[in-house]
């Protein structure tokens, strides 16, 4: 069975082989530097996923990456207490408003500068591994995946409107990180939001048609802290 690492390394790798069918073709083998390689008829190409999420602490560690821990373990605690006949209604519906709320006070912080560094320092630190990688792969390309909060967005575009999104918006500060190194020769960029994975950017796919200068979650851009509160109804039986 794949560890939690490599299991999601895989989901974000499936959500981009989904679409292209050039690749069905190609085998998939599993390793670590580079995280894949698709083989075909010798021809190997090199596929090296890392995470850049969203919600960063004071040390630029991922927050998102906790956050998904903690609602894995939530669900498995009122799922088996469900399949045990033992499901607490009210604890689960705590528990599940305290969740939403952790996520909304988390993208209210966002910052896009510690966003966008971070990715550079990330992108820069796998770019340095790709002169090694190339000397048993045909070519090399990088799998970036984004952890999110919500699927609420507000792009600011270089022109100076902005507009609201459900996808993760893809800026000139990020496409310029991808195209510091010339060495890679593709870059695909998936959100990840709980643990769905959706292609938002691919170099050598249709050109991106915003031009976003930034963005940020709208809860950010909210002047008052949102919060959910659940109110649980006795559901009535037929008479």
């Amino acid at each position: 069975m794949l560890d939690d690492k490599k299991s999601l390394e895989r989901c974000a790798l499936d959500a981009f082989l989904q679409n292209c069918r050039d690749l069905k073709k190609y085998k998939i083998c599993e390793g670590e530097r580079p995280d894949f390689i698709l083989l075909n008829n010798g021809y190997q190409i090199g596929i090296e996923h890392f995470r850049a999420d969203t919600i960063l602490n004071e040390h630029a560690d991922s927050d998102s990456m906790k956050f998904d821990g903690k609602r894995k373990a939530m669900f498995k605690k009122h799922n088996t207490a469900l399949m045990n006949d033992k499901f607490d209604a009210i604890s689960a519906a705590n528990d599940i408003e305290a969740n939403i709320n952790t996520s909304l006070n988390a993208a209210s912080g966002f910052d896009y500068g510690a966003f966008v560094n971070n990715l550079k320092n990330v992108f820069d630190a796998h770019a340095d591994k790709v002169i090694d990688y190339k000397k048993t792969c045909n070519e090399v390309w990088f799998l970036i995946d984004v952890g999110i909060e919500t699927e609420h967005f507000l792009g600011f575009l270089d022109n100076g409107g902005q507009t609201r999104m459900n996808t993760l918006p893809v800026t000139k500060d990020m496409m310029n990180v991808f195209n510091e190194h010339r060495t890679i020769n593709r870059v695909i960029v998936c959100s990840r939001y709980l643990w769905q994975y959706k292609v938002v950017y691919d170099s050598c796919g249709e050109k991106y048609k915003y031009r976003f200068r930034s963005f940020t979650y709208v809860e950010a851009a909210t002047p008052f802290a949102r919060q959910i509160k659940l109110n649980l109804k006795e559901r009535r039986g037929e008479d």
